[in-house]
């Protein structure tokens, strides 16, 4: 059984369904940002500017590349392009943004759902480093910062890793729980299609086996009506052979016996005559004889 060609929306696979809403979802919360940046932000507010372009950049981009089919190469770039804004966001601004946070999560969130095994470990522990080592690159050099202290680094970095960490590793485990039950149910789903196919078969080869019966009970009900009338053709000839013997054989038979008796109570009788009437008799008995076997015949 082949599936189809093209799959509708509510039969694509949850990652796909996923990612098509969050690039849409994507696409338009940066806009709505870099709208409100260019209307109540100055325009030397530099950093804003290339974190807003860089992440619409990056949503175009992953836009086109899924349409074209690398599914893969749209969730690396798109995470990793975003990322890179908020940490270079954070660690230009030297704190941690009202909009970085969140993104950050997200994106810990979006991975552990649209990647699977190795990929995933891989890029979650990458994503992961880099955090760990921005906000050390920053907790080493707090003077950068103006007034800023270490200690304000190492709270944001901490509070940034143990966030992400929950937020991926929770949402793998469920996603992973996800993907059991719905291999379980595909697997029962199998075993119900070869059940179902199994079923078909046994109907088929019973409506197979009805049909032979109707056929073989068809071709008795003829050879018995042949067997009848077979046997109610020997019936009549039965019959006619009972009334041939009853009136056209027994008669000779009897002409027959009545001149031997004649012949017994007259010694001087003539014997020539009685001979010759004998004769005549046993011929009308043999052509009987002969009539009665054309006819079984």
């Amino acid at each position: 059984m082949t599936l189809p060609h093209k799959i509708s929306s509510s039969h694509k696979p949850i990652e796909e369904v996923f990612l098509e809403l969050l690039l849409k979802l994507s696409l338009t919360g940066i806009l709505i940002i870099t709208a409100a940046d260019m209307a109540f932000t100055h325009l030397a507010a530099l950093r804003s500017v290339i974190v807003n372009f860089s992440v619409l950049f990056a949503v175009i981009l992953a836009f086109l590349l899924h349409r074209l089919g690398y599914y893969k190469l749209t969730v690396l770039l798109l995470g990793f392009i975003i990322l890179a804004a908020m940490l270079y966001q954070d660690i230009a601004a030297g704190s941690i943004s009202t909009l970085s946070m969140p993104v950050i999560m997200g994106i810990g969130f979006a991975y552990s759902v649209l990647l699977k095994e190795r990929l995933l470990y891989f890029v979650q522990g990458f994503n992961f480093l880099s955090m760990v080592l921005a906000f050390g690159w920053q907790i080493k050099h707090p003077q950068l910062y103006g007034n800023a202290h270490a200690n304000d680094f190492v709270v944001s970095g901490i509070a940034h890793c143990t966030l992400y960490l929950i937020i991926a590793f929770s949402t793998w485990m469920l996603k992973r729980r996800y993907d059991e039950a719905l291999k379980t149910l595909a697997c029962q789903n199998l075993e119900l299609f070869e059940k179902t196919n199994e079923i078909e078969t046994q109907n088929e080869e019973l409506v197979q086996s009805h049909e032979n019966l109707a056929q073989l009970n068809n071709h008795l009900e003829q050879k018995v009506q042949e067997r009848t009338i077979e046997l109610e053709k020997q019936n009549e000839l039965l019959i006619k052979y009972a009334y041939t013997n009853a009136h056209h054989l027994r008669g000779p038979v009897a002409r027959l016996l009545g001149l031997i008796y004649l012949s017994r109570m007259e010694p001087e009788a003539d014997c020539a005559h009685f001979f010759n009437l004998i004769e005549a008799q046993a011929k009308e008995i043999d052509d009987v004889v002969r009539r009665i076997n054309k006819e079984l015949e």
